[in-house]
């Protein structure tokens, strides 16, 4: 910054010393006129409005306002550098700032309550029919017990094939991608039946059951965790499903025929947990 002498030394008045500046009274009319002229006239116009230019005396303009505003900033600067105190790495504090421009001002401010919602741990994507065999290739069937649905698993051949239950298996996005694990739900085709893991009655021991469910697609979150099995493929042609509200329980058969499918913990080595899946064609 260059160095400023005190205000009252400055001469904020115009000179009254006249200055020569010359203009052109007839700039504008050879401007205008020079369009309308031929080129073979340019020479004539130019001789006949040159000897018109003449000088004329005038004196040069009051400075503005804002001028004089400028140099009293640059002068409160250049004193403010000059007191003692002032931290020269910062040049100014606030209090500086304060004294000299800026002007305390009360703020008011309003506290706002937000809620934020439950980000989705599942998202729906699609839904394909399949037969499901465990891998001794018992099938399973729908069969009510006391009122209840319940799936067994037993060998079907030849017309009471037909008895074989068509599994409705609906895939989901997981918030968490696992690529050995691919979230699915279990539900009966042409039924609004689907595999639900629950708490047994006066234990934390959980249990496998058939829940009559709308619109499983509408469900999300804690409502959807029960209902939902995570599909691990344990070879080229087996799969397994781990409940995800009970990690380290799996869908499981009997060896024995004529059993209802169950869950079971993945340390209990009599039970089978392999299934094939086939598309239903």
């Amino acid at each position: 910054m260059a160095e400023v002498p005190e205000y009252n030394d400055i001469s904020m008045e115009y000179s009254e010393h006249v200055e020569d500046f010359y203009t052109d009274e007839v700039s504008i009319k050879i401007k205008t006129n020079k369009k309308h002229l031929q080129w073979k006239h340019h020479e004539e116009c130019w001789s006949t409005y040159l000897p018109q230019i003449k000088p004329e005396i005038r004196k040069p303009e009051k400075p503005m306002s804002c001028f004089k505003k400028v140099v009293m900033l640059v002068v409160v600067v250049e004193k403010l550098k000059g007191i003692k105190g002032i931290d020269k790495l910062s040049f100014f504090n606030d209090d500086d700032l304060l004294n000299h421009i800026l002007v305390h001002e009360d703020i008011t401010c309003n506290s706002v309550e937000t809620q934020n919602a439950v980000s989705t741990q599942f998202m729906y994507n699609k839904t394909t029919v399949h037969v499901i065999r465990d891998q001794r290739q018992k099938c399973l069937t729908l069969q009510e017990f006391q009122g209840n649905a319940r799936l067994l698993a037993l060998f079907l051949q030849g017309q009471n094939i037909q008895q074989e239950a068509k599994i409705n298996v609906g895939t989901y996005f997981s918030a968490k991608p696992d690529i050995e694990k691919r979230p699915v739900t279990l539900g009966i085709a042409g039924r609004q039946l689907y595999l639900c893991c629950t708490p047994e009655e006066g234990t934390t021991d959980p249990v496998l059951s058939l829940k009559e469910v709308a619109d499983i697609k509408q469900k999300q979150n804690d409502d959807l965790l029960p209902f939902i099995f995570y599909k691990k493929a344990s070879s080229t042609i087996y799969n397994s499903f781990e409940s995800a509200a009970f990690p380290g329980y799996y869908i499981s058969t009997s060896q024995q025929e004529r059993q209802p499918v169950q869950l079971m913990p993945e340390n209990n080595q009599t039970f089978l947990r392999d299934f094939i899946m086939n598309p239903n064609l």
